[in-house]
C-alpha cells in the first residue's frame, strides 16, 4: 500500500503534466483511461449542473455503493439515481464508469484502447443514465428488477442503462458554454450537437482545465472599456477641430464600420451641440467606428466638432456613448465621454470709416453751401476749380442763387439770405475771407465724420 504522502505527490505531478497538455495530447497516449483529463471534467460536470440545475443530482456516496476510482464522477439523472439506489438494497454495487464529460468520451474514444467506446456526444455515459459494474453478473437479477437494462449482452456486458431521458446534448452544451466563456473570439454555437466545429475545440482544450469556470456567463456579443477621448479645450466659434475616442472591443462581436456607432446621450439621441452636417453620420450620430475591430482590439470613433456660434465665451458640453444600430448600446456610462469646450466669440470687423463723403482737396470749394446761398456767386474764382482762379476776387454783378444769374439787390444785400452787405462792384472784404475759412472747414469736418 502506498504512503499517503506519495499518493499526493503523485497526483501532483500528473496534474502539473497535464495542464499544459491538451485533450487530444491525453488521447494520443492510447490509454483506456479519462485520468489524464480530470481537471477540465471537474469543470464541464460544474458546468452542466450550473446550465441544468435540478437534472443531474449525485447517486454516491451511498449504502451498497462503492466507487472503484476517486475520479469516478457519480452525477446520475434522478430517476437513474432511483433505480441504482433500489438495487444495491439488496446487492452492493461497485461502479467502474457512471457519469462521462465531452473530453472524457473524447478521449476513451480516440485513444483506441476501450473497444466499444461511443463517439463523444453519442455514449448513454454522457446523458446521465449509464453504468458500468465490475460485479454486473452478481448484480444483474438486482438491476433488471430496479428497472434497468442489459443492452449489450456478450459485447458490453458490464453496460446498463437505467431509466431516464436523452440528455447527451446536454453533455455538449456544457463544453460550448466553457469553451465560449474562455475563447470569446473564436466563440461556437451553443446548439448541443457534436460537430467538425466542437470536435476541433475540444481535442486543443487544455487537459489540466481553462482559467475561468463555465459557472459564470458568457461575456456579451457588444462590450467596451474606454481607452482615450481627445477633445480641444477651446475654440472659436465657426471653427471645426477634429475629436476622436478610442474604446477596447471587449465583446465577442466584431465591430463593423456600418452599424458600430457613436451616438449622443444625455438624453440619447439628440440632436449635438457640435454637429457638422458635412461629416458626422447624422444630427445624434457623429461616427462610426473608423475600421472593422475584432475582440480585444482598440477601435477609433473619429468626427469633426462644428463649434456654435456664441457672443460670449461659453463652455458648450457634449457627451457620447456607444451603439450596435438598431440592437443595443453597450460600454462605459453615458457620461463616461465628455467633449467640454470653453468657446470663444469670433473676432468682428473693426470698419473702415471714410473721411466725410471724399477726399480733402479733390472737392469744389464752390458747392458749399454758407447760409442758404452761394459764397461770391456760387463758384471761387468765376466757377472754375479754387486751384485755378484767384480766390481773391469776387466777380462783380454776379450774385446766383442756385446756379442762376440774378440782378443785384439795390440796397448792397445778396439774395438767398447771406446778408453779407457787400454793394455792387465791391471788392472781398475781411468778412467774405472769414466766410470762406468757415466754409472750408465746414466741409472739411464732414469729411472727418
Amino acid at each position: 500500500m502506498r504512503h499517503p504522502i506519495a499518493i499526493a505527490l503523485s497526483l501532483f505531478a500528473s496534474a502539473s503534466a497535464t495542464s499544459a497538455q491538451s485533450v487530444a495530447t491525453v488521447a494520443a497516449r492510447g490509454q483506456c483511461s479519462t485520468a489524464g483529463v480530470v481537471g477540465i471534467s471537474r469543470q464541464l460536470v460544474d458546468t452542466q449542473v450550473c446550465m441544468f440545475p435540478g437534472v443531474f443530482v449525485s447517486a454516491a456516496p451511498h449504502a451498497g455503493i462503492t466507487l472503484s476510482e476517486a475520479r469516478i464522477f457519480s452525477l446520475a439523472q434522478a430517476s437513474a439515481r432511483d433505480a441504482l439506489w433500489t438495487a444495491a438494497r439488496t446487492t452492493p454495487l461497485t461502479i467502474n464508469s457512471m457519469f462521462r464529460t465531452l473530453a472524457d468520451q473524447y478521449v476513451l474514444y480516440h485513444s483506441g484502447g476501450c473497444g466499444l467506446a461511443a463517439t463523444p456526444g453519442n455514449s448513454n455515459h454522457e446523458t446521465g443514465i449509464a453504468v458500468d459494474l465490475a460485479n454486473w453478473s452478481a448484480a444483474m437479477r438486482a438491476m433488471i428488477g430496479a428497472g434497468c437494462r442489459h443492452p449489450y449482452p456478450g459485447s458490453d456486458d458490464v453496460h446498463f442503462d437505467c431509466p431516464g431521458t436523452d440528455r447527451r446534448a446536454d453533455s455538449v452544451r456544457s463544453f460550448q458554454r466553457l469553451w465560449n466563456i474562455n475563447n470569446p473570439a473564436d466563440s461556437i454555437a451553443e446548439d448541443g450537437a457534436y460537430g467538425p466545429m466542437t470536435a476541433a475545440r475540444v481535442a486543443r482544450s487544455p487537459a489540466g482545465g481553462f482559467a475561468r469556470a463555465g459557472c459564470t456567463e458568457p461575456p456579451p456579443a457588444y462590450a467596451a472599456t474606454l481607452v482615450t477621448v481627445s477633445c480641444p479645450r477651446e475654440a472659436t466659434s465657426g471653427q471645426r477641430p477634429a475629436a476622436y475616442v478610442d474604446y477596447r472591443n471587449t465583446g465577442t462581436a466584431t465591430w463593423d464600420i456600418t452599424n458600430t456607432r457613436l451616438g449622443t446621450t444625455g438624453p440619447r439621441d439628440h440632436r449635438g451641440a457640435f454637429f457638422d452636417s458635412s461629416n458626422w453620420i447624422n444630427a445624434s450620430r457623429p461616427s462610426a467606428v473608423d475600421r472593422a475591430t475584432a475582440s480585444g482590439s482598440v477601435g477609433r470613433f473619429s468626427f469633426v466638432l462644428s463649434i456654435p456660434d456664441v457672443t460670449t465665451d461659453t463652455t458648450v458640453s457634449e457627451t457620447y456613448g456607444l451603439l450596435q444600430e438598431s440592437a443595443v448600446w453597450f460600454g462605459p456610462a453615458d457620461n463616461a465621454v465628455r467633449c467640454a469646450v470653453l468657446v470663444h466669440p469670433a473676432p468682428t470687423d473693426a470698419g473702415i470709416t471714410d473721411v466725410g463723403s471724399g477726399d480733402v482737396g479733390t472737392s469744389d470749394v464752390g458747392m458749399s453751401d454758407v447760409g442758404n446761398g452761394d459764397v461770391g456767386n456760387g463758384d471761387v474764382g468765376s466757377g472754375d476749380d479754387a486751384g485755378m482762379s484767384d480766390a481773391g476776387e469776387v466777380e462783380a454783378g454776379y450774385v446766383r442763387e442756385g446756379g442762376d444769374g440774378g440782378d443785384a439787390d439795390p440796397m448792397g444785400g445778396l439774395d438767398g439770405g447771406c446778408q453779407c452787405h457787400t454793394g455792387v462792384g465791391a471788392k472781398t472784404t475781411n468778412g467774405a475771407f472769414a466766410l470762406l475759412g468757415a466754409a472750408l472747414a465746414m466741409s472739411w469736418r464732414r469729411r472727418r465724420r
